[in-house]
């Protein structure tokens, strides 16, 4: 039987799929346009919306067919999960939830008979989607193929906090892997580059000894995500925190609610602490439920006050804005978004002051325009219809983004497909909860 492996984006995405092929016994095969043909069966891992464009453009160039056997398509994965009516359309056999422990039995019986009788399994047409599988942790380690090579191990799965945007608590339960179970691969760990990672893993309940062995061995940890009441556990210069909601009003309403005298102190502490010049990215969530003006004023207050502070003057701001994606699995999945509202513009205001100066450095980062928006929202909202959309647009679209001018003619077009296809904008706005 000859495996065949497909991951987009960096390979450090892989590691799931690693750890369910290692705990399977199984060998894979990286694949591409010209040698997946060859396989008996192909493993596709999908992370997030855009895989499900760059998978239907890898198909179409490579010349492979659901329900052809050669090979047989099983998908699996974050977006995979949330999406399988989409998903689908493009593979033979999509695996819901966590892998680890059912993916030897899944490959044997689609290998053996084509077929597919797994509980967790869904195919095109099912009449329900079964529930996510859930698997615990385990301390596997893979090395990433980036220049520097990294070692990354899972340190807890699931998350303890419910926040509406995030479907990572309602996908899996709240589970860690011991100390006892992760000394072993922090001291292979030794001298290298490495990532022990989780959705919030200060949060593990033996951290304070993870992150006392990773000292004690010398491991350089390239961890730099932290909520907003860790940054501290952060050595280094540079942090990555979600605040999501740019008011106190709209942090509350989605589970986060940290006010904006808790950012100025824990921000404050975290740049006077370090050695040198701090950098931080901060995430944010523009088009919540409930945002108006005032929202936006409390922004442009708090990142005055920020340049009020004299710690200000060695930070190094990298402020993030994505409009909501309301997800499956989420409080917010059925959100009403504004696909075309020009948070571009509000952004590039917000960073450059109007054409001041902050008194900090700000470094300027795009946010996802109506084309981005549409194609998510064909994506997590669209089922069997957005997989026709998605089969019509040519494989220019599906490459990638075209230049900036283009974007906001691209979005109108694909969505003339997808009126065609009984997909209207009201609906993927979330006005309008059927398909025509």
């Amino acid at each position: 039987m000859i495996i065949g492996k497909l991951v987009f984006g960096k390979d450090g995405l892989n590691h799931g799929l690693e750890l369910c092929l290692s705990k399977a016994g199984l060998t894979a095969h990286p694949v591409t346009e010209a040698t997946a043909s060859g396989c008996d069966v192909l493993l596709v891992s999908m992370f997030w919306y855009r895989n499900v464009y760059e998978l239907e453009l890898f198909l179409r160039n490579s010349g492979i067919k659901k329900g052809s056997g050669r090979p047989w398509i099983i998908a699996g994965g974050m977006q995979a999960t949330m999406t399988p009516e989409i998903v689908s359309e493009f593979v033979d056999f999509v695996f819901i939830g966590d892998g680890d422990d059912h993916l030897g039995a899944v490959v044997k019986e689609v290998f053996e008979s084509g077929q597919c009788t797994h509980p967790h399994i869904y195919r095109s047409g099912d009449a329900s989607v079964p529930d996510p599988a859930m698997c615990a942790p385990s301390a596997y380690m893979i090395r990433t193929n980036d220049d520097a090579g990294t070692l990354r191990c899972e340190i807890a799965r699931g998350c303890k906090f419910k926040c509406a945007f995030c479907c990572i608590a309602n996908l899996k339960p709240y589970r860690e892997v011991s100390f006892a179970d992760l000394e072993d691969s922090i001291k292979k760990a030794s001298g290298k580059r490495c990532s022990f990672f989780a959705p919030e893993r200060a949060c593990h309940s033996e951290w304070s000894k993870i992150k006392a062995a990773l000292k004690k061995h010398n491991c350089h940890d390239m961890g730099q995500d932290a909520r907003l009441e860790h940054l501290g556990e952060i050595d280094g210069g540079m942090v990555t925190f979600g605040l999501e909601g740019i008011s106190e009003k709209l942090r509350r309403s989605i589970g986060k609610p940290f006010s904006d005298q808790m950012v100025m102190d824990r921000l404050g502490e975290f740049v006077s602490t370090r050695k040198n010049i701090a950098r931080v990215s901060i995430y944010f969530i523009a088009n919540l439920p409930g945002e108006d003006e005032s929202d936006w004023e409390n922004i442009w207050e708090l990142f005055g006050r920020i340049g009020k502070e004299e710690w200000s003057r060695r930070l190094v701001l990298c402020p993030v804005l994505n409009p909501l994606s309301p997800k499956p699995f989420t409080r917010l999945k059925e959100a009403e978004i504004d696909i075309f509202a020009p948070y571009g513009d509000k952004w590039s205001r917000l960073l450059r002051r109007d054409g001041g100066q902050w008194g900090y450095r700000i470094v300027e980062t795009l946010v996802w325009g109506p084309l981005e928006r549409t194609m998510d929202a064909i994506v997590q909202r669209g089922k069997t219809s957005g997989a026709r959309v998605i089969k019509r647009l040519s494989s220019k679209i599906l490459k990638g983004m075209p230049p900036s001018k283009d974007r906001v003619p691209t979005a109108r077009a694909i969505l003339g497909i997808c009126a065609n296809e009984g997909i209207h904008l009201d609906y993927l706005e979330g006005r309008r909860k059927d398909i025509a």
